[in-house]
């Protein structure tokens, strides 16, 4: 321990990081090419992720919108919502989160949607026992 007082200034800076534990290590300052390091996991949904991405992001300080935005970008495994944020690249962090919340609410409604589709409604089913009803009285 007596040695580690004649470290270079950069060599204490880099060892610091690894003395911190718990929250201490997360708020501290990460570098900003961690950001393409916050990889959508297999098996996390994409609002799973968009949560998680947003939470990482903020431990990274002084990272470029454009880097934030870069990303996540890459890091998604959604083909559709890939193809959305490449047609029109958002501008801002904001932009893309109201792309990706649309999109995800897209998805739950078209999810919806099917699920009603494979039930038939009530005036199909009464129509239904009326057409039965009547085959069997001729």
């Amino acid at each position: 321990a007596a040695k580690t007082e004649r470290w270079a200034m950069p060599t204490w800076c880099h060892m610091f990081d690894s003395t911190l534990t718990g929250n201490a290590r997360k708020k501290c300052i990460k570098d900003q090419v961690e950001i393409h390091n916050i990889k959508q996991r297999d098996g996390e949904s994409t609002e799973e992720f968009v949560r998680r991405y947003k939470l990482e992001c903020r431990d990274v300080k002084g990272a470029p919108e454009c880097m934030k935005i870069s990303g996540f970008m890459h890091e998604i495994t959604n083909p559709e919502q890939i193809k959305r944020l490449h047609d029109k690249i958002p501008k801002s962090m904001d932009e893309m989160m109201s792309v990706t919340t649309m999109f995800l609410k897209g998805e739950v409604a078209a999810s919806n949607h099917e699920r009603k589709k494979s039930f038939p409604s009530w005036k199909q089913q009464e129509a239904e026992q009326k057409q039965n009803f009547k085959r069997e009285n001729f």
